[in-house]
């Protein structure tokens, strides 16, 4: 038969006093004879009365390997976003950076030298898997936040390229387009979800997958779009990687004499400030940042409170923004 938990209430009616005096006693405040708080402490203990414990705020630890300056991406949003999601959960949380030679040379953030002790340990963006290794002997409880790898079998939170892929791909196809080009780094991780969601898009249409129109950013494609356009092959369309991308395309495109959405239409990823200011505005993938930062710290806690249980991979997905830089053929 389960036993009843005592409460303050349960000792208040048991001696006849308010539950105030009794909490004061257990509490050892002032405002109580010594007498009458050796009376309550030791009805308390013959009514078998355990004394809660107080809430320990989780430490975690922050650490990002990407410098603020020059930040042409939302990771100073993702920063912020994780530090009001610590906040919110109250929790105890220090942010540090580390740079490439300290991951590479093994040391241990600044906190952690100093012999600072933490719960959990938020990894934002990619980092060694020796270090992470390195860092998990000190911080068992970890979990990285848009650094996934395949190779990582830790608790990660990160955005679908492969359902942005999709979704951008169908948009444009809705509208008339079916040569649609990508413009980005192929050989990121990223990038190849990306490709694999517009490509299923196309087949799920019985579109033809073009390979020469998906580009790589690098040195040699002004040429290659320069080419394009004078041999008249130049997609209706453009998927970009993300929304600066996007404005050096339309910059490219503008010096050819082409207009955006008139000649070529533009879809991109981000929803960053550039994005809204953009000439047109651009239409693009907002990436629920806020969202996914209260995943990753209430995945982390999760791990905390139940270090044994199986790796999650949460893919956040993305919202389509409409704005003025796509056009129905």
């Amino acid at each position: 038969m389960k036993t009843k938990k005592v409460t303050i209430t349960h000792i208040a009616k048991a001696m006849g006093l308010s539950p105030v005096s009794i909490s004061r006693a257990l509490a050892n405040q002032a405002g109580i004879s010594d007498e009458l708080k050796a009376k309550i402490v030791e009805k308390a203990a013959e009514m078998g009365y355990i004394k809660p414990r107080k809430h320990t705020p989780a430490r975690i630890l922050v650490l990002h390997r990407k410098p603020y300056q020059h930040d042409n991406s939302n990771f100073s949003y993702m920063v912020q976003g994780i530090e009001k999601a610590l906040q919110q959960a109250d929790t105890d949380y220090s942010i540090e950076f580390l740079d490439k030679e300290n991951q590479s040379r093994l040391i241990l953030p600044y906190r952690l030298s100093k012999g600072f002790k933490f719960d959990g340990v938020i990894f934002i963006g990619r980092f060694n898997p020796e270090y992470v290794s390195f860092i998990q002997q000190e911080i068992p409880n970890l979990i990285f936040y848009v650094g996934y790898s395949p190779a990582y079998d830790y608790d990660s939170v990160w955005f679908s390229f492969l359902n942005a892929g999709y979704k951008q791909c169908k948009y444009l196809i809705d509208r008339g387009h079916t040569r649609i080009g990508f413009l980005g780094d192929i050989s990121a991780y990223r990038n190849k979800e990306k490709k694999t969601g517009i490509t299923s898009a196309l087949e799920e249409h019985g579109l033809s997958v073009e390979e020469s129109l998906f580009f790589g950013r690098n040195e040699a494609f002004p040429a290659r779009l320069a080419g394009l356009i004078s041999e008249r092959l130049l997609p209706t369309a453009f998927i970009c990687e993300h929304d600066f991308t996007a404005v050096e395309l339309i910059r490219l495109l503008q010096k050819h004499g082409l207009k955006v959405p008139g000649d070529v239409s533009i879809l991109s990823s981000g929803n960053t400030e550039v994005s809204a200011y953009s000439l047109p505005a651009l239409t693009t993938m907002d990436l629920n940042i806020e969202y996914s930062c209260r995943t990753v710290v209430s995945t982390l806690l999760k791990r905390i409170a139940e270090p044994g249980k199986p790796a999650e991979n949460i893919a956040i997905l993305s919202t389509l923004v409409e704005r003025e830089s796509v056009r129905t053929l």
